[in-house]
């Protein structure tokens, strides 16, 4: 029960009191005027006055009938009667009868008698004797009408009486009402004790427990405990405190906190933070949660505690309660975790690095070999020469898919990139992986087919590159395990919907059942004998699979050994709305070859690749001059005019982007020449820290003599500003007169489907672009060494065009595709 409460209850009982006692009060003033007998001392007032006026007409008839008979008698009761009538009238009674009508009669017949006789009686004794007679006769008169009086009084004051005792009765109920509410009061009050006396118990009980429980608590806590006062004295001490600081619990109670577990170095920063919160309330480690700080142990060691302080309130009393745990052994672990984490980071970062190295290592030499061959005039040689040169293009090309499965998986791994989304044609993607490998499997004696079930799987949206290196990898499995069989690839809408199933089957040797669960797995080869037939990293259907994961498809295989295999792939393949192209044109001219007069500088420490290069850059038509590292490649120019740089990334002394970031300080005008990037690294974030500088484009070793001339088309064209179209026909013509007509059909088609692609994005985007730019610059390049000279300019003018005239350009350009 609160103090208001409290305070309510005693001033309703006050009330109470006071009025059962004011109505005791009235019930006994009642009880004393009803006591009092008014109405016989009425009856005897009014009785006397009867007698007298009786004794007064006796003495009237007594002076009249004797003569001799002394008046002074009857003056004598005259006077009685006159003083009874005066009594009567000056007394508290006559106000009350006087207000009745029948009593005004009597009262106002005596009054008349009074002031008519009383002359007479006062007057002489002749007067008196005279008027005896008449006196005797009016008091005879008198007498009844004093008797109505008698009446009228004794009527009125028993009607007072009755009111009297009415009004008691009343005051009675209401006393007796008032004592019942008191009571019942008083025994809601006790009740109402009587509950707040069982909650105090019952809390008190609660309390105990509670304190029991707390007492347990802090008794088995793991953590020390320390309860201190605001002027830092220890209240409680747990037995967790004294193993964590040394002392017992009977040295530790009333000592100073500060004094006996806080480092001499931080004493004075707590006493200060605690002066600043008892003054101002402001806290910084009370109820900050858990805080890491130094403890001082009763040996004088300081060690790191972890500790949380909580402040307690009651009743105006705060107490700050602490939780403290030592930490040695978690910051040593925490220490230990966090070697291991750096030193697998490092060694996740040794295996990047290596990758990397390994691929550069690696493409360096292959950049050798694959050059060397694609300058070769294979014409001039003979049969066996032919054969013999085909297994070294063959083992260097096999050994350099190795190589990219590696760096694949490694991509993979460590990116998942997002696969970008664009429109191609699905029936010509499956139509050129399958040509693509149709040597291969003809190699082998197999059949590959290709069967498309269903119509609408033309243009399509979805990541074409990695579903046609999914393809390339499926069937190339196959025609790897089959031999004198046939290879099948069957493609189909299923249920006209997005999803589209690609099956590919073979009549190969087959999976045995045991080996079907590691299929998929990372470096796994089902043959693993020394004499295996087929070489492999085990890392295809790996790449495979994460593939058609990131697009969002499955991947499914069934087996039958000796039998063959089926590979099952679906993938979301939404059809997409066919939009007019740019258009190409198809140059069907011939021209004398020209050279491009222009001047190269090929930087490479590597005397092969830097003879692979300069032989590639003579074969276009350009003067060609060689720097062994970035020192000499500064002096050259510094000293010569240069129209292009190939800078090699990875040389001793300074790389290939500081030393173009130093020819880009030379005092001579031409600082700023083109520059094409050669790197034998990979990894897009290789290309992506080395196109961070101002190169102008990347090759990636090995470096095909095609990409040269895509190179040197592009990045000459736009250094001169504009490129003759009988220059670009020249080109064309050049590369069907070096590469074949078959071979240029073949880079046509691509060239066309990647220009498709460019068409889809722009059509879709507001403002163009970075990288819309980039890809029109890398297809101009394409159009420029395959000759197409008007889809050149087309992709010159988008290249450069600036943001604001986007708008009229791509309008222009939509309505006049298809016109070229």
């Amino acid at each position: 029960m609160g103090r208001i409460s409290i305070i309510l209850f005693v001033c309703l009982l006050g009330v109470g009191v006071t009025f059962i006692t004011y109505l005791g009060r009235t019930v006994v003033s009642d009880l004393d005027a009803l006591s009092t007998a008014r109405h016989d001392d009425i009856n005897w007032n009014m009785s006397q006055l009867e007698i007298e006026t009786l004794n007064l007409n006796s003495a009237a008839h007594n002076a009249v009938h004797g003569h001799d008979s002394d008046l002074s008698v009857f003056r004598k009761r005259y006077d009685i009667y006159y003083s009874r009538v005066r009594t009567l009238t000056q007394s508290a009674f006559y106000n009350v009868i006087s207000k009745e009508p029948d009593a005004q009669v009597g009262l106002a017949a005596i009054a008349g008698f009074m002031d008519e006789v009383t002359p007479i009686v006062d007057g002489p004794d002749a007067g008196l004797r005279a008027a005896l007679p008449d006196v005797q006769r009016r008091v005879e008169d008198l007498r009844p009408q004093v008797r109505d009086l008698s009446l009228a009084g004794i009527q009125v004051f028993a009607k007072e009486d009755a009111m009297r005792r009415a009004a008691l009765s009343q005051t009675l109920v209401k006393l007796a009402a008032s004592i019942f509410g008191l009571i019942l009061f008083l025994l809601f009050a006790l009740a109402t004790l009587l509950k707040v006396h069982r909650r105090r118990q019952q809390a008190a009980h609660e309390n105990l427990v509670m304190r029991s429980r707390f007492e347990v608590t802090l008794a088995s806590s793991l953590d020390a405990v320390l309860v201190v006062d605001t002027n830092g004295r220890i209240m409680d001490f747990n037995g967790a405190a004294e193993t964590v600081f040394g002392y017992s619990r009977a040295e530790a109670l009333g000592g100073d906190m500060a004094d006996m577990i806080v480092p001499q170095h931080m004493r004075e920063m707590h006493r200060k933070g605690m002066a600043r919160f008892l003054e101002t309330g402001k806290r910084k480690i009370v109820g900050a949660g858990r805080v890491r700080l130094d403890g001082l142990r009763k040996s004088g060691e300081v060690f790191p505690v972890e500790l949380s302080i909580s402040l307690s309130e009651v009743n105006g009393e705060r107490v700050f309660v602490s939780f403290l745990r030592d930490i040695t052994r978690e910051l040593e672990t925490e220490a230990q975790v966090r070697a291991a984490r750096d030193k697998a980071q490092e060694g996740e970062k040794a295996k990047s690095d290596l990758l990397t190295v390994m691929s550069h290592e690696m493409r360096t030499p292959l950049n050798g070999i694959l050059g060397s061959l694609a300058l070769l005039d294979k014409e001039r040689f003979d049969d066996r020469q032919k054969r013999l040169l085909n297994s070294i293009s063959v083992s260097g090309e096999l050994l350099l898919s190795h190589v990219n499965d590696v760096l694949d998986l490694s991509s993979l791994e460590k990116d998942a990139p997002r696969r970008e989304k664009v429109n191609f044609d699905l029936a010509g993607l499956l139509q050129q992986v399958t040509e693509s490998l149709m040597a291969n499997a003809e190699a082998r004696g197999n059949r590959l087919l290709l069967t498309r079930l269903s119509d609408d799987l033309k243009t399509v949206t979805g990541a074409k590159r990695a579903l046609q290196q999914c393809l390339v990898n499926l069937l190339g499995n196959a025609i790897k395990f089959t031999a004198d069989g046939r290879v099948s690839v069957e493609a189909e809408r299923l249920n006209g919907g997005d999803l589209v199933e690609i099956r590919v089957s073979d009549t190969g040797v087959g999976i045995a059942p045991e080996n079907m669960d590691r299929i998929f797995d990372e470096f796994v080869t089902i043959d693993t004998a020394y004499a295996r037939q087929n070489t492999g990293t085990g890392l295809g259907l790996a790449i495979t699979k994460r593939l058609v994961e990131g697009m969002g498809g499955t991947l499914e295989a069934e087996s039958l050994l000796g039998e063959g295999s089926l590979f099952t792939l679906r993938v979301p393949l939404p059809v997409a709305q066919v939009e007019p192209h740019l258009g190409t044109h198809v140059s069907s001219k011939t021209a004398d070859s020209q050279s491009y007069a222009h001047r190269a500088l090929v930087v490479d420490d590597n005397d092969i690749n830097r003879m692979i290069l300069r032989e590639m850059l003579l074969g276009a038509g350009l003067r060609v001059e060689e720097a062994a590292d970035g020192f000499e490649a500064i002096k050259h120019i510094s000293q010569e005019r240069f129209d292009i740089v190939f800078l090699d990334i990875s040389m001793p002394g300074i790389d290939g982007i500081e030393t173009l970031h130093r020819i880009r300080q030379l005092p001579v005008d031409w600082r700023n020449l083109p520059a094409i990037a050669v790197t034998a690294h990979a990894a897009p974030k290789d290309h992506n820290a080395i196109m961070q500088a101002s190169f102008l484009d990347l090759l990636v070793k090995p470096v095909h003599p095609r990409e040269i001339e895509a190179k040197l088309a592009s990045v000459l064209a736009q250094d001169t500003g504009t490129t003759s179209v009988s220059r670009l026909e020249t080109a064309g013509a050049n590369f069907r007169a070096q590469f074949g007509e078959a071979e240029y059909r073949k880079a046509l088609t691509t060239f066309e489907t990647e220009l498709n692609e460019l068409h889809h994005e722009l059509a879709g985007l507001a403002a163009l672009t970075d990288e819309a730019r980039s890809k029109a610059h890398k297809l101009s390049g394409s159009a420029a060494i395959l000759g197409q000279s008007a889809t050149h300019a087309r992709l010159q003018t988008i290249e450069h065009c600036e943001t604001e005239a986007w708008d009229e350009l791509k309008e222009h350009l939509f309505e006049t595709s298809g016109k070229a």
